[in-house]
């Protein structure tokens, strides 16, 4: 499950899939953080992560470019949406 999806109101960290083959079932599994305002973002739960945009093509990688990858913050969930560019400086 990508960080996206999981459910930052609840301070769900992980969220995984078991498969009960049995059955035919799959079974969402959730990882959560037990805090006393769980209604609200946790900020030292969700770090910046990696956003779901290129930094840059694959031509421009054979070029030589380098660029730091496009992050984000997981407040993007709750509707604020803001996107980080993040440098690492000359390599």
């Amino acid at each position: 499950m990508p960080k996206r999806g999981l459910d930052v109101c609840a301070c769900e960290v992980f969220r995984f899939y078991r498969l009960i083959t049995i059955k035919d079932l799959v079974e969402p599994l959730s990882m959560i953080v037990p805090r006393k305002q769980s209604g609200t973002f946790q900020e030292d739960l969700y770090p910046m992560t990696a956003g779901n945009q290129a930094a840059m093509t694959a031509q421009e990688w054979l070029l030589g470019i380098n660029r730091g990858q496009e992050s984000w913050e997981q407040r993007l969930i709750l509707g604020l949406r803001r996107y980080f560019s993040v440098d690492y400086g000359p390599q």
